[in-house]
């Protein structure tokens, strides 16, 4: 990229600030400096690339996934990949002319109703990042209604979320607790926990609602809202989370689906776009942006949030999901999700592998190992089983889902009993 200085006055004070005397000089410590040629092979026909890549591909080895913790691997329905590769779905960005983008807009209102009937909440939007910027947005939601500047967190929340709630909370001043208070603008709660404990969400609600505080819920296994008690039934004022459990591979990692639903008293605060539906002049229904009031384009230096893209696309594999599963299938996957965890773990248990969940669990545990995770890991990863993620010493967090097969579980069981 060529830079071409301005001459003017404030580029100069602004170049005298950073102790430099020119442009080439600011960015003379990020060019890059390279010591040798690069060892690039010659270039390959298609046919050639094509090979190469396929043997490249042969290499890569499909583990049996009992990883968990904030990204869960379940099924995907082969029509998912079809609605979502359609051109007018992955091409376009967000709807702002309504006219032309009825499709997207009618996506995005159908995920909407999705949300809020799972959550138990009046309003949700379409508009985040992933279930961390999801729960700390929510998490300021609070903050901003209540005016106060503490986040108790009382329980045992997913350490990549703390660590966004942390950035956040850095820039706006507002400290993190572990005790509710008469500061505190929320008590934040993920359920199921980071360990894949169960609350009973009432309890905290009646807690947080005595103190002038609102109720923020993160949900990071989205599956787990088709058989457990939805939060805004438990008293919720705010529930945030991670929907790529519905329709979106695990992918390494990414890309995420974060949400936000909350009481239809708090609209206004919600981050993000909500999409509507409406009807024309001749009485046709159709759907429109209804609300942006946070973004910073229409409220500029006064937004309280600066998120403004739109995730419509894993929104779309999602709607598409709940769509194809419904809430028979959906509930299924979330029973056998239930019943392949509590069956690991039983059978974990009886070799050894002591419990660490202090409440009833969902599809995902920690236990504590007779033998090193590290090892323990090393060794599944061996016979092609994913086995967990270390935590700690000498625990590991495991995750089943419907994906995983009663023979799954018992290659796991005995691979551990050859250990020992």
């Amino acid at each position: 990229m060529n830079y071409v200085p301005n001459k003017g006055k404030e580029t100069a004070e602004m170049l005298k600030a950073a102790g430099v005397a020119s442009f080439d000089e600011l960015f003379a410590s990020v060019k890059p400096k390279l010591a040798r040629k690069l060892n690039l092979s010659p270039p390959k026909s298609e046919l050639e690339l094509a090979g190469h890549m396929l043997e490249l591909s042969g290499k890569n080895t499909l583990l049996k996934n009992f990883v968990g913790a904030g990204s869960y691997d379940h099924y995907i329905p082969s029509a998912v990949a079809h609605i979502t590769s359609r051109s007018e779905f992955y091409t376009a960005y967000t709807p702002y002319q309504a006219e032309v983008s009825q499709g997207t807009l009618q996506v995005i209102y159908e995920f909407q109703s999705y949300m809020c009937l799972l959550t138990g909440m009046d309003v949700s939007n379409a508009s985040m990042y992933d279930g961390a910027s999801a729960t700390a947005e929510a998490a300021f939601i609070a903050c901003d209604i209540t005016e106060r500047s503490e986040i108790a967190v009382l329980n045992k929340l997913n350490p990549n979320y703390e660590k966004v709630l942390r950035t956040y909370c850095e820039s706006r001043g507002v400290k993190i607790t572990g005790e509710l208070t008469q500061k505190s603008a929320c008590v934040l709660v993920q359920n199921p926990d980071f360990e894949g404990n169960v609350h009973e969400l009432e309890e905290f609600a009646n807690r947080a609602h005595e103190a002038g505080a609102l109720l923020v819920v993160s949900v990071a296994e989205p599956t787990s809202l088709a058989i457990l008690k939805a939060p805004g039934e438990c008293g919720a004022d705010v529930v945030a989370g991670e929907a790529q459990g519905f329709g979106n591979p695990v992918s390494f990692g990414g890309p995420m689906l974060g949400y936000i639903a909350v009481k239809k008293d708090f609209v206004k605060r919600i981050p993000g776009r909500l999409c509507g539906m409406t009807t024309d002049s001749r009485g046709k229904k159709g759907f429109v942006l209804t609300l942006q009031a946070r973004e910073q384009h229409i409220r500029r230096e006064r937004a309280s949030c600066n998120i403004c893209s739109n995730e419509a696309l894993c929104a779309l594999a999602a709607t598409a999901y709940l769509a194809l599963m419904g809430k028979t299938g959906l509930a299924n996957v979330a029973k056998l999700s239930y019943e392949r965890a509590h069956e690991l773990q039983k059978k974990l248990g009886e070799l050894g592998f002591a419990l660490q969940n202090t409440k009833p669990f969902y599809n995902e545990f920690a236990v504590k190992c007779p033998i090193k995770p590290k090892k323990l890991i090393a060794a599944l990863e061996k016979r092609g089983i994913a086995a967990g993620l270390g935590i700690g010493e000498d625990r590991i967090l495991i995750c089943c889902t419907e994906k995983l097969s009663e023979q799954d579980v018992e290659d796991y069981v005995n691979v551990v009993r050859g250990l020992l």
